[in-house]
């Protein structure tokens, strides 16, 4: 009877001291191997002899990675695969590389190319075409989706378009078409009351935490660190269902059901604040969401403005006679009000456009731009979509710019 394919043997006889003083041997083995070779190159005069060292350390490490690679590859038939088409992947990567540099590299064989540049003009340009591709790739089909947006598509007497995807001609109708779109417009203000409101709140909050951190030493500021950074790495699936759970515990939707009721049925607010109130009481969940994630952005931006402040004009203001909330008045936070504009306007940008966090805590009444977007596309993707994904594109892009001049300050 054979032994699976993905069997490893291991002999009965060797014990665990055995095996470690084989791989001892092993790196020592490869640290002479690397010794020599980089004396052989001192030798010929290609290295100085402060690279030797260099070269013997890029065998042992060399070696520790085969090995870790022959792990990988006993592991499972999955890594073998992938291990496979890497190798296969990384060696055509770095023919390409050499045959482009093939003048450099015969420079000390071949004295006429002794003068070869050290990145040839091919290589330069080959790396200048890879990034032009890799650009087309990602904005094409955005310019496509806005070139889209002003296509002169028909329309049925039962509201079905016709020919969105075929160019039909240049026209603004549709831009027309989303202003006079009520449901649009309705998720439009509930974006923007949640962007507004979620960004004040997470830049106050966020202003506050970075100064903290910058400048206080206290008991669990390493797991504060730590977790300040979570809103960032972990998927926005795993916090939608987490902040669900959260809102399930505390009874989030009963809570803002009984203060709707409330607010509907009251005569003492005028109808205008009442409405607000009651647009406001439905999205609370959505603003909470977004503080949440926002904090650590906003936090991350003014740290990074706080890491160039010049303390000593703090206390050059202090022997002014200033108290603390003069000098935070009027040195430190001027000097620091770039980074919170940017660290605001970055918020704010991420407000307006989440769609997987807002789609899992919003209710009845509060449907966000993104949300609504989505549950039009379902239908089918028509120009009057792609004219409202142009004018947030255009939205984002402008907050973005912003943000980033304002950091630049």
């Amino acid at each position: 009877m054979t032994a699976p394919a993905d069997a490893v043997s291991t002999s009965p006889s060797r014990g665990g001291l055995t095996n470690i003083n084989m791989y001892v041997l092993e790196v020592i083995e490869a640290a002479i191997l690397g010794l020599v070779f980089g004396l052989g190159a001192f030798w010929f005069e290609f290295i100085s002899p402060d690279q030797i060292v260099n070269i013997v350390f890029g065998f042992v490490l060399g070696y520790v990675v085969l090995l870790f690679l022959t792990w990988l590859w006993q592991l499972s038939q999955v890594a073998r695969i992938a291990l496979t088409w890497l190798s296969l992947g990384l060696i055509f990567f770095f023919l390409i590389l050499l045959d482009l540099n093939r003048d450099y590299l015969l420079a000390r064989i071949t004295p006429k190319a002794l003068e070869a540049p050290r990145t040839s003009q091919l290589t330069r340009e080959w790396l200048t075409n890879m990034s032009w591709l890799g650009f087309i790739f990602l904005y094409l089909p955005i310019l496509l989706l806005i070139i889209f947006s002003f296509n002169d598509a028909s329309v049925t007497s039962g509201g079905r378009v016709i020919g969105s995807s075929t160019w039909k001609g240049f026209t603004f109708d549709w831009y027309g078409v989303l202003a006079q779109n009520e449901r649009i417009i309705d998720a439009a203000y509930n974006t923007l009351v949640v962007a507004i409101i979620s960004t004040i709140l997470a830049t106050i909050i966020g202003t506050m935490v970075a100064l903290a951190m910058d400048r206080y030493n206290f008991f669990g500021k390493p797991v504060l660190d730590g977790t300040l950074y979570m809103p960032i790495i972990i998927p926005d699936i795993v916090m939608a269902l987490s902040l669900i759970l959260f809102f399930v515990f505390i009874g989030m939707s009963t809570w803002t059901q009984n203060i709707t009721t409330q607010l509907e049925t009251s005569t003492a607010l005028p109808e205008l604040m009442a409405d607000f109130l009651i647009r406001l009481t439905r999205v609370t969940p959505i603003i909470i969401a977004h503080v949440a994630f926002n904090i650590a952005f906003v936090a991350i931006v003014v740290r990074a403005r706080l890491n160039n402040f010049d303390r000593t004009l703090e206390e050059a203001a202090q022997d002014l006679f200033a108290n603390e909330w003069q000098t935070f008045r009027r040195i430190t936070l001027p000097l620091i009000m770039p980074g919170i504009i940017g660290g605001a306007l970055l918020a704010f940008t991420l407000s307006l456009d989440d769609f997987v966090i807002t789609f899992f805590v919003s209710g009845p009444g509060a449907t966000t731009l993104p949300v609504r977007v989505y549950s039009m596309i379902r239908l089918g993707v028509t120009p009057e979509i792609n004219a409202i994904s142009a004018v947030m594109l255009f939205v984002s892009i402008l907050l973005l710019f912003i943000s980033l001049l304002v950091q630049r300050r």
